[in-house]
C-alpha cells in the first residue's frame, strides 16, 4: 500500500472554523472597507442587488468618513492650534511690552515660524480638496496677512525701549493693533468654521448611518432575515454607536465636561480613528484651560494681597486675601478707589511715590504705607505696582500687591524699646566712668606736666653730652604722652557727648582726616584712594566729632596696613528700601585682618591687638556714630585686609542718648 506524500487534505469542519474566526476578525479588528465587503459577500447568497446597494452607500459613507478623517478633521484641528500659538504669541509680545524683558519678544518671534508651519500644512490639505477652493484662498491671504504681521511684530516688539520717543514706531505699534485684531477675528472665524463643518458631517453621517441601516434592513427583510440581521447589527455597532459617541463628545466638550478616551480599536478603523483624533485635541485645549486655571489658583492662594485697579485707580479685581486683610468682602471692595483704603495721613505720600509713577508707566517697590480695615485700624504693608498695557501701549489696568508687615512692625518696635534702654543704661554707666576719669585725670594732668617739664629741662641742661641718657630721656617723654593721651580717649570716652549738628559734605570729612592722618601716612608711604559716591548729598552732623571717627578709622587702617600699601575710603546711600535715607561710609584696609576669635569684642573699651594701643579708639568710634543714631561693624573684606563701616542717617534725628 502506498503512503499518502505531500500535505494531509483539510478537515471540512477545520474550514468552517477557519472562516468563522476569518470573519469573526474581520468583525473585530478590521476596516469598514473590508466589513462592507464581507457584508456584501454573505447579501449575495440571497440578493445580488441588495449586496450592490449595501455595497455602494457604505463604501461611499467609507470614503466620507476617510475624507472627514484626513481633509476636515485636520484642518479643524490645525486650525485651532494655529489660533492658540497666535494667542501665545500676542501674550508673550504684550508681556515683553509690559516687563520691558526682550526675552518675552523672542519667544514671540520664535512662534512665527510655528504659525507659518500650520499655515502651509492648512493650505496643503485644502488645496488638495476641491471642495474647499473658496477656504484655501482665505487661507492663503490670511497667511499673508500674518506674515506682513510677523514682520512688523519682530521689528517692533525687539525696540520697546524706543517706542515712547520714536513717533514712526509709534505708529507701526498701532498699525501692529490693528493687524494683531484683524487676524485674531479671522483666525477665530475660519477655526469656528471648520469645527462646524466637523460636527454638521458628523451629524450628516449619522444620520445616513441610520438610513442605510433602515434601507438595508428593508430589503433584507425583503431578500433574506439572516441577511437583515447581519447587515443590522454591523451598521449598530460599527456605524452608529462609534459616530453617537463622537457626537457626546463634541456635546460634553462644548459643556466643558469631562471627554473620554473612546475604547481602543483597530488602527485601520476609521471611526475610531476619527474618534481618538478628537479626544487628542479635546485634551490640547483641556491643557490649555488647565494652565490658565492654575495661574488663577496661584493668584488666588497667594499669600500677598492682589489689587487690580482699572486706570482711574477703582479695584476690578482682588484675591481672597485682600478681603481677609481688610476685614471686607470682595463684593464690598470691588469698584472702591485705592485711595480710600489708605489712611489719611499717608495719602499724600501714596499720591506722590506711587499713584503718580504709576500713571507714568512706571513700576513701585515695596513703598511703606497703612491700609484701612472696614472698622478704621491701619495695616501697616509693603506696596507694590506695576502696569499692564493694551496693544496700543495705552494703560489697561494697574497691577498691585500689598504685603502685610505687622509683626515685622511689632518686632522693630521691640527692637527699639530694647534699644533705648541699653541706650539709657550705657549712657548712666559712661555718666559713672566720666566722673571716676575726670578725677583720675585731674590728679595725673599736673604730675604728668610736670615730669614732662622737667625731661625737657634735664635735656637742655645736658645736651648731647651723654647720648644714653637722652635717649632714655625720650624714651620717657614718648611714654608720657602715651599716657596723657590714653587719659584723653579715656575722658572723651566717658565724657557724654552734645552734638553740634550741621550740614557737612563727605568731601569735607574726608580732607579734614586727611590733615589729621599726615604725618603717619607719609611716613609708611600709604596711598589712600577715595570713592565718593554721595555727590552733593549734605549730611546732619557734628562735623568735629565726625572727623575724630573716621580718623580713628583711618589711623587705625594705617597702623595694620604694611608700608606703600593702599586704603580704600568709599561713601555711598543705603540700598536696603526701608533704610534708604542712610548713608554708608566704609574703610578698608590691606592689614591681617581682624582676628575672628575677638571680632564680637571689637569695639568694647581698652579692647587692643596693637602694642601701644589704648582700645579706646574704636570704642570712641562706636560711641560717636550711634550718637549720630547710626551704627558702625568691622569684618574681613573677601580679597583681604579689614574692612570697617560706618551707618549714619543721612537726616540727624538730634537726639542723643544723652
Amino acid at each position: 500500500m502506498n503512503r499518502p506524500t505531500g500535505n494531509p487534505a483539510p478537515h471540512p469542519m477545520a474550514d468552517k472554523k477557519e472562516t468563522h474566526k476569518t470573519i469573526a476578525g474581520l468583525f473585530r479588528s478590521g476596516s469598514i472597507r473590508s466589513k462592507v465587503w464581507t457584508c456584501v459577500l454573505i447579501a449575495l447568497v440571497g440578493y445580488f442587488i441588495a449586496t450592490l446597494s449595501s455595497f455602494y452607500s457604505n463604501s461611499r459613507q467609507a470614503a466620507r468618513l476617510n475624507h472627514l478623517q484626513k481633509v476636515e478633521m485636520p484642518l479643524a484641528l490645525l486650525s485651532d492650534q494655529a489660533l492658540q500659538a497666535y494667542k501665545d504669541q500676542i501674550e508673550k509680545y504684550e508681556n515683553a511690552f509690559l516687563t520691558g524683558e526682550a526675552d518675552q519678544a523672542v519667544q514671540g518671534n520664535r512662534l512665527s515660524s510655528r504659525i507659518i508651519e500650520l499655515f502651509e500644512e492648512m493650505s496643503e490639505i485644502a488645496k488638495d480638496a476641491s471642495v474647499f477652493r473658496q477656504e484655501t484662498d482665505k487661507i492663503s491671504a490670511l497667511m499673508a496677512q500674518y506674515n506682513d504681521f510677523s514682520s512688523l511684530a519682530a521689528e517692533v516688539y525687539l525696540s520697546t525701549q524706543a517706542i515712547e520717543t520714536s513717533i514712526a514706531l509709534q505708529k507701526k505699534v498701532q498699525q501692529l493693533g490693528s493687524m494683531q485684531t484683524d487676524i485674531l477675528t479671522d483666525l477665530r472665524h475660519l477655526a469656528q468654521y471648520f469645527t462646524d463643518k466637523v460636527e454638521n458631517e458628523l451629524e450628516e453621517q449619522r444620520r445616513n448611518a441610520q438610513v442605510n441601516t433602515l434601507f438595508l434592513g428593508v430589503l433584507f427583510v425583503v431578500v433574506l432575515i439572516t441577511a437583515i440581521l447581519i447587515s443590522h447589527g454591523f451598521a449598530s455597532r460599527q456605524l452608529i454607536e462609534p459616530l453617537a459617541r463622537i457626537q457626546n463628545m463634541v456635546r460634553l466638550f462644548a459643556k466643558n465636561a469631562e471627554v473620554y478616551r473612546p475604547p481602543l480599536g483597530s488602527d485601520k478603523d476609521e471611526i475610531n480613528n476619527l474618534a481618538l483624533s478628537f479626544w487628542e485635541m479635546t485634551q490640547e485645549l483641556k491643557e490649555t484651560m488647565v494652565s490658565r486655571d492654575y495661574v488663577d489658583s496661584i493668584i488666588k492662594n497667594m499669600s500677598g494681597s492682589l489689587m487690580v485697579l482699572t486706570p482711574n485707580l477703582q479695584l476690578s479685581k482682588v484675591n481672597a486675601k485682600t478681603a481677609s486683610l481688610l476685614e471686607r468682602s470682595e463684593d464690598q471692595l470691588l469698584g472702591l478707589r485705592i485711595t480710600e483704603l489708605v489712611c489719611e495721613e499717608m495719602r499724600p505720600l501714596f499720591q506722590d511715590k506711587a499713584l503718580a509713577p504709576l500713571r507714568k508707566g512706571e513700576d513701585v517697590a515695596n513703598l511703606e504705607i497703612c491700609l484701612l480695615k472696614k472698622d478704621g485700624v491701619q495695616i501697616p504693608v509693603l506696596f507694590s505696582g506695576s502696569v499692564m498695557r493694551n496693544a496700543d501701549n495705552s494703560i489697561n489696568a494697574l497691577i498691585c500687591v500689598a504685603n502685610d508687615i505687622t509683626e515685622r512692625k511689632k518686632t522693630e518696635q521691640v527692637l527699639r524699646k530694647n534699644e533705648i534702654e541699653r541706650a539709657l543704661a550705657q549712657t548712666a554707666s559712661l555718666a559713672r566712668i566720666g566722673e571716676l576719669t575726670s578725677s583720675i585725670a585731674h590728679e595725673m594732668r599736673n604730675p604728668l606736666s610736670s615730669i614732662n617739664m622737667n625731661i625737657k629741662t634735664i635735656q637742655q641742661e645736658l645736651g648731647d653730652a651723654n647720648p644714653a641718657f637722652h635717649e632714655l630721656a625720650t624714651i620717657a617723654q614718648e611714654q608720657s604722652r602715651r599716657l596723657e593721651n590714653m587719659l584723653n580717649d579715656l575722658l572723651n570716652y566717658g565724657r557724654p557727648l552734645t552734638l553740634q549738628i550741621r550740614p557737612t559734605s563727605f568731601s569735607a570729612l574726608v580732607e579734614a582726616t586727611f590733615n589729621a592722618i599726615a604725618r603717619p601716612r607719609d611716613e609708611k608711604k600709604i596711598t589712600i584712594k577715595v570713592h565718593d559716591n554721595l555727590g552733593d548729598t549734605l549730611l546732619e552732623i557734628d562735623r568735629e566729632l565726625m572727623i575724630r571717627a573716621l580718623t580713628n578709622l583711618v589711623l587705625n587702617a594705617i597702623q595694620w596696613s604694611p608700608e606703600e600699601s593702599t586704603i580704600a575710603i568709599a561713601s555711598r546711600l543705603s540700598s536696603t528700601i526701608s533704610a534708604h535715607d542712610q548713608a554708608i561710609i566704609e574703610v578698608r584696609d590691606c592689614g591681617p585682618g581682624l582676628d575672628s576669635s575677638k571680632s564680637h569684642r571689637l569695639f568694647q573699651p581698652f579692647m587692643t591687638s596693637r602694642p601701644g594701643g589704648t582700645g579706646l579708639g574704636l570704642a570712641n568710634v562706636r560711641k560717636i556714630v550711634e550718637y549720630h543714631g547710626g551704627s558702625v561693624t568691622g569684618c574681613n573684606h573677601a580679597e583681604g585686609g579689614a574692612l570697617f563701616t560706618i551707618t549714619i542717617p543721612i537726616t540727624s534725628p538730634h537726639l542723643s542718648p544723652a
